[in-house]
């Protein structure tokens, strides 16, 4: 095993990785040819950088087994080029690079959507889950009765969401989906883009495709959904009728994750769980989303730019500013105040996760707080508390105003877990219990 940790099969697992989701990004390998690119070989001639064509490169580095997406590194430079494999700025090795245009400003709203297509193919839908398990499109939900409407989070879609529960241990979710669909009159899905609308603009929509329906309406949702149904529950929604909702993961006090001064190590903390959960069937595609928020990002500015700037590259991205966990974040501030009385019945599921695999060496980088509380070394970290790896864990009951009584009818806490983690909670058979329970289906 070299300097970087990880052997020549991981490695190359990487690089298929970045190819599959990367390439269709806009983001190819340096040795492709890209049309209106000035070659590498003229701009080492020139003696220039690749920034006189608004191309960019950057390097994904690995250190002790940890990844990060360092700029520039291989382009022409003191010591002429690099190339994959060796060696990288600051230590560690070159395990991939990836070389793109920059987005001009008005291309990062088409970007932005073409994301939020590739992640969230059925955004703006209605699907109704049939007996036998499939989902169709419907235009409408029904006028009247109950329904259960599900409700995915960031970078993610309701496919991932009732995957991950068909997972549970003993066929437990997908007994739980079949009684759900007997028990309710409709059992219902609602996609939306995570990208380039805020949650807010989400709640809307989907407001105005419940304003015909009177049904009362039980919501099961996942991290940044739970923003979504707060705004649709209790501020978008004129309708009277009965409203619970059972909050997973949901980042209601934002997410350091999300966070201006976070960003830069929250990418590479992505690539790094897209490292990790690539085997599987991940409810996220991390390693899709860090690059290209990268390039969105190093569109706008340097990931060693200073603060304003990246608070304005942040800003870029309406769905990730709308969960920023900062103090001046207007919309969850109002969201905060209280905003219907009674307020819906909620239910939390939570976790603080600390791995026990010695191979999630990523871990101990970004998330493991407890280290700044010992003055180690905490450059990388993205959390200062708990967390579950993308959400604080207090935020995710920091109901603002609203009083949220968190007992063990209305909260499923996995405390310190070496299991549960942002994207895998539905595929516990406690949470499918505490589904079940919370909204009464027998």
């Amino acid at each position: 095993m070299s300097d970087s940790g990880m052997t020549p099969t991981e490695v190359q697992r990487i690089r298929d990785l970045l190819n599959e989701q990367a390439k269709p990004l806009g983001m190819y390998s340096p040795e492709e040819t890209l049309e209106g690119e000035t070659a590498v070989g003229e701009l080492r001639r020139r003696g220039a950088s690749a920034g006189e064509d608004d191309l960019q490169l950057y390097s994904l580095v690995a250190e002790d087994g940890v990844l990060y997406w360092r700029e520039g590194v291989g382009l022409p430079a003191a010591g002429g080029a690099r190339r994959r494999g060796g060696r990288g700025w600051g230590g560690g090795e070159i395990v991939d690079q990836r070389k793109f245009f920059r987005l001009g400003r008005s291309e990062i709203a088409s970007y932005l959507e073409d994301l939020d297509r590739k992640l969230t193919p059925n955004f703006g839908k209605l699907r109704r889950l049939k007996d036998n398990g499939r989902l169709v499109n419907v235009k409408k939900p029904a006028v009247a009765g109950r329904i259960l409407l599900f409700v995915h989070g960031t970078f993610s879609n309701n496919d991932k969401v009732l995957q991950d529960l068909k997972a549970a241990p003993q066929n437990a979710g997908a007994k739980l989906l079949a009684d759900a669909t007997g028990h309710y009159d409709e059992v219902l899905t609602y996609d939306h883009p995570t990208l380039g609308v805020t949650p807010m603009l989400n709640a809307l929509d989907l407001a105005r495709l419940f304003q015909e329906s009177r049904a009362d309406v039980d919501v099961v949702t996942h991290s940044r959904g739970g923003l979504v149904t707060r705004w649709w529950l209790e501020a978008l929604d004129p309708v009277p009728r009965q409203r619970r909702a059972v909050l997973v993961g949901s980042p209601l006090g934002g997410t350091s994750l999300a966070a201006p001064d976070k960003i830069r190590n929250g990418l590479d903390l992505m690539a790094n769980l897209g490292n990790v959960l690539a085997a599987g069937t991940a409810m996220i595609p991390f390693m899709q989303v860090a690059a290209g928020l990268l390039r969105l990002t190093s569109s706008v500015t340097s990931l060693v730019a200073n603060t304003p700037a990246v608070d304005a590259a942040v800003a870029l991205v309406p769905g990730l500013a709308g969960q920023s966990r900062v103090e001046n974040n207007a919309e969850l501030n109002r969201l905060r105040e209280s905003l219907r009385k009674p307020a819906p019945e909620y239910f939390v599921v939570r976790s603080d996760y600390r791995p026990e695999d010695v191979g999630w060496k990523f871990w101990k980088v970004f998330a493991d707080w407890k280290q700044r509380a010992a003055n180690l070394a905490a450059d990388h970290l993205v959390f200062d508390a708990e967390n579950d790896l993308v959400v604080d864990t207090s935020s995710m009951s920091e109901f603002g105003s609203q009083p949220f009584v968190s007992d063990d009818t209305h909260m499923l806490d996995f405390g310190t877990s070496h299991t549960v983690y942002h994207t895998n909670y539905f595929s516990q058979a406690q949470t499918v219990e505490f589904l079940r329970r919370s909204l009464g289906i027998p």
